[in-house]
């Protein structure tokens, strides 16, 4: 009877020993493999290592150029031709200066130039007589050397005065402002009737035409130049561009270099606003390695995309390194793999796949 009992209850260890065991292997493999075996049918790309060209991505603001006008000579407002917001084209008139003290010390600098000019001649006159008069043994060689050195000095004389003539009559010029380019006049300083300094702020004019402007840190400097080719990101819109300037010398205070990208698209949807922020992508150098588009990247903490590895969805992990446009150049990823591109939205990790394409 005991050897009995003893037997039975070995039977049952080990009866409850394979229940587990039956229910480990079950739930092992339904962690491993989904219980659904439907297929599903995905579109893939066929991995390739292939060159681009990586573009450095930095942010900036949509800017305009501005021009600050200001007298070269000293004076009194006489007329402002413009107001605020006003949009002006290249020649017009912007601010003018009272001029009667110009045009008499013009008046004045012209009479000297004349009597100077007029000495001068008077002196060539004289040397050209006392000159014959030494060829025919008339007078000394030290008389004719006297006249031609007062007549060097009739010369020099006459050409300070045309100078002179020459220095009021542009201060005279310069005492009305003119737009040198079409723009739209933010500012005006002074009021009519104000004496105004030499070199003082006067008119501050907005170009009408934009550019985007950004600062790249000194490790990206080699790697840009004049006339590579941008990208501005603007309100959906991608803008192409290129460089027209950098700053050979960093800022003191954040080290980086100022750029400058002109637009090259003339059709676009909306003007560009100034001070609006921008993304900018800027060509660099060449890169290879496996290129994707970014749209088939996803983030679950990590970056990942789904792959086709013996007929089920895989989940791959990957590092974005460079960007181009909008294609990334990752690693985690080989060639010849199979990236799915559509039809992944509603599968699982694990589930069957069919490539269709």
């Amino acid at each position: 009877m005991n050897n009995f009992l003893k037997i039975r209850n070995k039977l049952n260890i080990i009866a409850v020993l394979i229940f587990f065991s039956v229910i480990f292997y079950a739930c092992e493999n339904r962690n491993t493999e989904p219980v659904n075996n439907t297929t599903f049918p995905v579109e893939v790309e066929t991995l390739k290592r292939t060159t681009r060209i990586k573009q450095l991505e930095y942010f900036g603001i949509i800017s305009s150029q501005i021009v600050n006008y200001s007298f070269v000579v000293p004076g009194k407002i006489e007329q402002i031709f413009v107001r605020k917001n006003q949009r002006v084209a290249k020649g017009t008139k912007l601010v003018q200066l009272e001029t009667t003290g110009l045009k008499l010390a013009l008046n004045a600098a012209e009479q000297q130039f004349e009597q100077a000019q007029s000495a001068y001649e008077e002196a060539n006159r004289y040397y050209a007589n006392l000159k014959k008069a030494f060829e025919s043994g008339g007078i000394s060689e030290t008389d004719l050397d006297k006249a031609r050195l007062d007549g060097d000095v009739k010369e020099k004389d006459s050409q300070q005065a045309k100078i002179n003539q020459q220095a009021k009559q542009d201060d005279l010029n310069h005492a009305t402002l003119i737009a040198l380019s079409d723009g739209i006049v933010s500012d005006i300083i002074p009021k009519t009737g104000e004496i105004i300094e030499a070199g003082a702020e006067t008119v501050i004019v907005q170009g009408t035409g934009v550019f985007t402007e950004t600062a790249i840190a000194q490790k990206d400097m080699g790697k840009v130049s004049v006339g590579s080719n941008a990208v501005v990101r603007y309100q959906n819109q991608k803008i192409g561009g290129s460089i027209s300037y950098i700053s050979s010398l960093p800022d003191i205070q954040t080290f980086r270099h100022t750029i400058k990208i002109v637009f090259s698209d003339d059709s676009l949807k909306k003007p560009p606003v100034v001070g609006q922020t921008v993304k900018i992508f800027i060509d660099s150098e060449k890169q290879t390695g496996i290129w994707i588009s970014i749209n088939h990247v996803y983030n679950d903490g990590e970056s990942y995309v789904n792959v086709v590895e013996n007929n089920r969805l895989r989940k791959k992990y990957i590092n974005i390194i460079d960007f181009s446009g909008d294609k990334v150049r990752v690693s985690g990823l080989n060639e010849n793999e199979m990236l799915i591109t559509k039809g992944a939205a509603n599968i699982k990790e694990g589930y069957r796949v069919k490539v269709t394409n």
